[in-house]
């Protein structure tokens, strides 16, 4: 028969107030991590507006813009000028057209090659859709290499359906 020493009782008493001290720090410190980690996903995500400049329908373009259609790797097709001219005002016509036979919303945003800065930038357009100019005053009328993001996103949760690059030049007025 096996007997308790007062010893062992009292690291058995020391053992059950360690347990339930340990228990409910390891439970608060694990939701406050589960919280923390919760805030910054979501703080990081904010959805895309809808473009307060778009349009219903298919822009009619002027030939000098070279305006023509492009196949993603990611399904989907994208309409554009592939010359982009800067207007005294600051806008870039671009005529950035969302395809009717698309499923996703597109945006895009114009980025200065050399400095990565973004320098014009869209709100996204649903399907059927078209943004004519995007406006920009404080970029400087000269020659740009730049690289035309055009992001894809589903239409209820904003989950990235791929992001699409091209290489163009951003000509002044």
């Amino acid at each position: 028969m096996a007997t308790i020493t007062g010893k062992q009782l009292l690291f058995s008493k020391m053992e059950k107030k360690r347990r339930s001290i340990l228990i409910p720090i390891i439970v608060t410190i694990s939701l406050v991590v589960i919280v923390f980690v919760t805030y910054i996903v979501l703080a990081r995500f904010t959805p895309p507006s809808h473009d307060k400049d778009s349009k219903v329908g298919v822009p009619v373009v002027d030939n000098d813009y070279l305006y023509g259609s492009v196949k993603t790797d990611y399904g989907y097709i994208v309409q554009m000028a592939s010359n982009l001219y800067q207007q005294q005002n600051g806008d870039v016509n671009i005529y950035f057209t969302n395809p009717i036979s698309n499923s996703v919303l597109l945006g895009c945003e114009i980025i200065d090659k050399d400095t990565q800065k973004i320098l014009y930038k869209t709100g996204y357009i649903k399907p059927g859709e078209y943004i004519e100019s995007i406006n920009n005053n404080s970029v400087d009328n000269r020659a740009y290499d730049v690289i035309v993001k055009i992001y894809a996103y589903t239409d209820e949760s904003f989950t990235s359906e791929g992001t699409t690059e091209l290489s163009l030049k951003l000509q002044p007025w």
